[in-house]
Formats: structure tokens, sequence, C-alpha cells
């Protein structure tokens, strides 16, 4: 019987749950014969896959300063999520940067600004910070 070589890290989202799956069941090993052992496309898949799903258990409470601007935040959020309101560039660096440090996973900021892929992003990463930060709070 061939030894299984499971990750030991603990997951963080949904590309992490995969790539674990993939190596239990050998679909990986294939997929490293066929692509190559460096496959890019399956580290920036997992990537992508973790931030848009992560598993918000693993989260970390806000430190205080991260607590005192998400309340500053609260009223942009608001219009935002009511599409009554825009995010400024430092709103989306500060929801990006937020969401990579509680969750602790890689940082992604948007390349467009403009679309509705980009704001759809940002909503959910926003309602998920809200679900830690009610978390902790309560």
């Amino acid at each position: 019987m061939a030894k299984q070589t499971r990750s030991k890290r603990k997951p963080k989202g949904l590309g992490d749950v995969i790539e674990n799956i993939t190596e239990a069941t050998g679909i990986k090993k294939v997929v490293s014969a066929v692509l190559g052992e460096d496959c890019v496309d399956c580290k920036e898949r997992r990537d992508k896959f973790n931030r848009k799903y992560p598993i918000l258990k693993n989260a970390r409470e806000f430190l205080d300063e991260e607590k005192k601007q998400w309340i500053e935040f609260e009223q942009t959020k608001t219009l935002f999520l009511s599409k009554k309101g825009s995010l400024t560039m430092g709103n989306i660096i500060f929801v990006c940067k937020l969401f990579s440090d509680v969750l602790d996973i890689p940082y992604w900021q948007p390349t467009c600004f403009v679309c509705k892929g980009t704001a759809n992003s940002l909503k959910e990463m926003i309602d998920k910070l809200d679900i830690i930060y009610n978390k902790y709070e309560n």
C-alpha cells in the first residue's frame, strides 16, 4: 500500500480542502505527472478558492486598532452594500488587507476597480469580516 503524503497544515479555505482531497485520492500525483511538479495554475487556483471560500472558524479576532478602523468604516460599508455609495482606493486596500490578515490568507487586491466581479468580491469579503467581527464582539 502506498504511503499517503497529505499536507499536515490546517486548511485555510476550500482550496486547501480540495488540495488535501486530491492528495489523498492520488489525483494530485496524476496532475503533477502531466503538468509538472510545480503547477503555478494549481497554486493560484488554491489561493483563489481560499480567498473566496475561507474557513471562518480559523479566523483570528480583530486587533484593537482593526476594531477601531472597522467601526470608522461602518457608514461607508453600509452605503456600499446598499449600492448607494462606492469605496475609495483606500477603503479597498483596507478591506483586502484586513481580510488577508484576519484569515491568514494571501493578500489579494483587485486589478480592475470598476467591474461587477470586483464589487462582488469586496462585498463577500466585507460580509465575512462582519461575521468574524460580530462573532468576537458578542
